[in-house]
């Protein structure tokens, strides 16, 4: 049995990541999530296709580079320069 044609509809959406068909198959989970004689497998399956769908759509997130602090010269625990001669 071929799947249906949403079905195949919404794959190939995410595949091609066209905009406009993947808000229309974000649309499509979510309606066929809110009928009322939706079986929990149905849900979860929509639910499931409905993730995959919002990934495709969410632009991919850039990693955050932080600069990098330089490290004082004569900087060490907070005790200050140690002089061998202040112990005599």
């Amino acid at each position: 049995m071929p799947p249906f044609s949403e079905v195949t509809r919404i794959e190939a959406a995410i595949k091609n990541k066209s905009a406009k068909e993947l808000e229309w198959s974000l649309w499509y989970c979510r309606m066929r999530q809110a009928v009322p004689s939706a079986r929990p497998a149905d849900l979860k399956y929509w639910r499931g296709i409905e993730a995959l769908v919002k990934e495709t759509m969410a632009p991919p997130v850039a990693a955050k580079a932080y600069p990098a602090r330089k490290k004082k010269a004569g900087r060490g625990l907070g005790m200050g320069p140690v002089d061998p001669e202040a112990d005599s």
